[in-house]
């Protein structure tokens, strides 16, 4: 009988039959191996495109909110000038001002006309702290003018003498 060596190998339990199952099943390792490998670098290859998507889509985003966001500053600011200048608006709120404003100023002027009729001495006291205290700040202004002379003047006299500069005066006493 003769047999082919297909019939051997399927057969045969020679070490050397044994051998070549070994070999098929190295080689199907390494081929699915070789496999997982691919199909690995395919997923994060694809994972890696996802990311740069995603980052580039993120970016897009950012730079469409701050220009939306400018757009509507932008248009808010427009309408409100346009609201602000409008003459219409300007009718109602000097409308509204008339019909506010004049009532309560006459009931203030009211009140403080009779009020100066009944107390003039708490005006006077008024006017005279404020006449004081213009007096007290120009006096402040007349010293600190006459100050900053003599200091000049000392300057140009040590420029023109060598002479050393007067001691500084005794700050005047407050009034």
């Amino acid at each position: 009988m003769t047999t082919t060596d297909d019939q051997h190998a399927t057969t045969d339990r020679s070490p050397l039959g044994l051998a070549r199952w070994g070999d098929a099943a190295l080689g199907t390792a390494v081929a699915a191996e070789e496999a997982t490998a691919g199909l690995i670098r395919e997923l994060r290859r694809a994972a890696e495109w996802r990311r740069q998507r995603l980052t580039e889509l993120a970016e897009r985003g950012a730079v469409e909110r701050a220009r939306y966001r400018r757009r509507t500053t932008e248009a808010a600011e427009a309408a409100v000038t346009a609201v602000a200048a409008s003459p219409l608006i300007d009718r109602v709120v000097d409308r509204q001002l008339q019909r506010l404003l004049r009532p309560v100023v006459r009931a203030v002027l009211d009140d403080v006309l009779l009020l100066l009729e009944k107390e003039p001495e708490r005006i006077q006291t008024l006017i005279r702290g404020q006449r004081e205290s213009m007096v007290d700040e120009l006096v402040g202004r007349l010293r600190a003018g006459a100050d900053a002379g003599d200091t000049a003047v000392d300057r140009l006299t040590f420029r023109v003498f060598h002479r050393a500069p007067r001691p500084e005066p005794a700050p005047p006493p407050d009034l």
